[in-house]
């Protein structure tokens, strides 16, 4: 005989695609006839970025740009040059299953980069970078409440865990006109630019999430073709886009994460002699995620009084968002710059941050390092390239801590800043913002079927109302009745007890 189970569902999110692949890049690349000669290579710089991404069926597809910026010094040795070449890319992954509303994130990790000059104006680069992509999807989380049958017997787990109430991307640009202004002398070209946006105020609307932040454009531009001379620019740019998302309500945790497809940027005086302006193209990606605590009571054990009983059993797996991350946080280095020495520091800035998370003692370490680029004039003026690494620690607040952690943790840079200390030395800051979310992992086994069959009657002593049992300190009131075909709740009243534990070595009366 089967039995019937109540079946409930509870909506959550399921990864459907944890991939990578690799990008090779290889180029014989020529300096244009309007760059000068090499006379020393100072960085090569791979930039890849995303211009679209679309899950058809069961193919994520993915679009991108991939930009090599060549730094170096001219046969003067006087002047940091710049020589861009960009090339398309693309690559594709096979999600598990199709699913026409689901989040794509994408992140594109740098493996490695070589670069040689075979000549004054030729350069041979090889490298690759990676294509990380996650994409999730909601997910129906079916399990069981209930047993039915007078006869069944079933111990249920009551569990508070996340329930996903919306999901959604949305793109969105942001196109200003900045003014570098007249005291900082007229831009000629732009040698380096890079863009980070961060995300401020989250205000939950009906269905509607009103997102606010800033863009922070940093460039590196030339003031002077012929000498080479160069200045530092950073334009802070506020943002805030109303996001739509089904099912957004002010009880629900809301997770936003705002990153940078692909920008552009430009010089007004390419087109206007002695212009300031500089022109931003961007385009941004926004990922929210709502979910909201829900109880879940499904059934963990089963038996019949009346017959032997077979359960099919599954192993669940249930998450609960504990709490967001968002903190600041700064790390001072005292960094060696080489024997050349150090007079100016012409640019300042961070390729690369890794992080790793722990949780000892009830405390959430994330430990990271971040790669510094300095670019900087010797004792004698001459332009010069080197990279330091900057170790952190950061022991952000977690809510409470629980048993088995889910960490998700992004650390990104906020500013720089330096003061030379000495004749081979400078002391970097560097300010940074850790954003993520902490999670417990709830893994429960649970009853998804039930059978008996009616030949197999369970034997029990039908000639006494009442047994009596001697019962040791820490059984189970569970185990005893399973053992002796009646109900816990039955023996609990019997003998006026509130635990489901013995609380003592003693005789107890068992209701037959």
């Amino acid at each position: 005989m089967e039995y019937q189970l109540t079946k409930e569902v509870c909506k959550t999110s399921e990864v459907i695609l944890e991939g990578t692949k690799e990008v090779p890049v290889d180029l014989d690349l020529t300096l244009p006839d309007y760059c000068p000669d090499i006379e020393k290579l100072l960085k090569c710089r791979l930039s890849p970025s995303v211009t679209s991404k679309s899950i058809s069926g069961d193919m994520l597809e993915i679009e991108g740009n991939m930009l090599i910026s060549l730094y170096y010094l001219d046969s003067r040795k006087q002047a940091v040059r710049s020589c861009e070449h960009s090339a398309p890319f693309s690559c594709s992954f096979t999600v598990r299953h199709g699913a026409d509303d689901a989040l794509a994130m994408i992140r594109l990790r740098i493996d490695y980069l070589n670069c040689r000059a075979l000549s004054p104006r030729r350069v041979d680069i090889h490298g690759a970078f990676s294509v990380v992509a996650d994409v999730i999807a909601a997910s129906d989380q079916e399990y069981y409440s209930a047993i039915q049958g007078d006869d069944i017997q079933q111990k249920k787990a009551m569990l508070t865990v996340s329930r996903l109430c919306a999901a959604s991307q949305q793109q969105f640009s942001i196109t200003e006109v900045l003014d570098i202004g007249q005291g900082k002398g007229f831009p000629e070209s732009i040698l380096r630019s890079e863009l980070a946006v961060s995300c401020g105020s989250v205000k939950a609307l009906t269905d509607k999430l009103m997102v606010s932040g800033e863009a922070s454009l940093r460039i590196l531009y030339v003031t002077d073709i012929e000498s080479g001379a160069q200045d530092v620019m950073t334009f802070n740019i506020p943002f805030s886009q109303v996001l739509d998302a089904k099912g957004i309500s002010d009880t629900t945790t809301n997770e936003v994460t705002v990153e940078v497809m692909n920008y552009d940027t430009a010089l007004k005086s390419e087109y206007e002699e002695n212009s300031t302006l500089v022109t931003l193209d961007a385009r941004l990606c926004a990922t929210v995620t709502a979910t909201e605590d829900a109880p879940v009571e499904l059934v963990v054990d089963a038996y019949s009084t009346d017959y032997e009983l077979e359960t099919e059993n599954k192993q669940y797996k249930f998450t609960r968002l504990r709490g967001l991350l968002n903190e600041e946080f700064s790390v001072k280095s005292e960094v060696n710059t080489g024997d050349c020495g150090i007079s100016r520091v012409i640019d300042l800035w961070c390729d690369s941050v890794s992080s790793l998370w722990s949780v000892d003692n009830d405390v959430l370490t994330v430990r990271g390092k971040a790669t510094c680029c300095i670019l900087a004039l010797d004792r004698e003026g001459v332009p010069y390239y080197v990279e330091r690494p900057i170790d952190f620690t950061a022991e952000p607040e977690a809510a409470g801590m629980i048993s088995n952690p889910s960490v998700k943790t992004e650390v990104r840079p906020t500013g720089l800043s330096f003061r030379i200390t000495g004749e081979n030395s400078l002391e970097i800051k560097l300010d940074m913002r850790l954003t993520g979310s902490v999670s417990e992992q709830i893994t429960v086994k649970g009853i998804v079927g039930a059978r008996c069959n009616d030949d197999r009657c369970r034997l029990k002593d039908k000639t006494a109302a009442l047994t009596l049992y001697y019962a040791e300190k820490g059984e189970s009131l569970w185990d005893i009745a399973c053992a002796y075909c009646t109900s816990a709740e039955a023996i609990r009243l019997e003998n006026e007890m509130t635990e489901d534990l013995i609380p003592a070595d003693g005789m107890i009366l068992i209701p037959m």
